[in-house]
This record gives C-alpha cells, structure tokens and sequence, in this order.
C-alpha cells in the first residue's frame, strides 16, 4: 500500500486513480482530482512530507 501525498489516503498501487513520476519516485492517487494537483505543483507535496500531517 502506498499513501497519497496529496490527500493522506492509503491508496492500493494495483486500483489508485492514478500515478505519477517525480524524481524517479512513483506516487500513487485516490482520485484524479489528488494527481492534478500534485501534477500542478509536486514539490509542495514532496517537500511537505512528512510533517504536513505529522501533528494531527
């Protein structure tokens, strides 16, 4: 399982929306909506991890 960096989902690679290389990464999507912004701006969402999310 990989985790969607954009929404925090854990997302199945073999079902995900969708997917994207960056930086010879790939990062899996729970929606299309979640990959176009990722695709929009991808260093917001890479630089962000992990402590976007970390203090909840």
């Amino acid at each position: 399982m990989e985790k969607d960096v954009v929404c925090g989902m854990t997302v199945d690679p073999k079902t995900a929306a969708g997917k994207s290389e960056y930086k010879g990464k790939t990062y899996y999507f729970c929606s299309k909506v979640c990959k176009a912004s990722f695709d929009k701006n991808p260093e917001k969402y890479v630089s962000a991890q992990p402590s976007e999310h970390a203090h909840h």
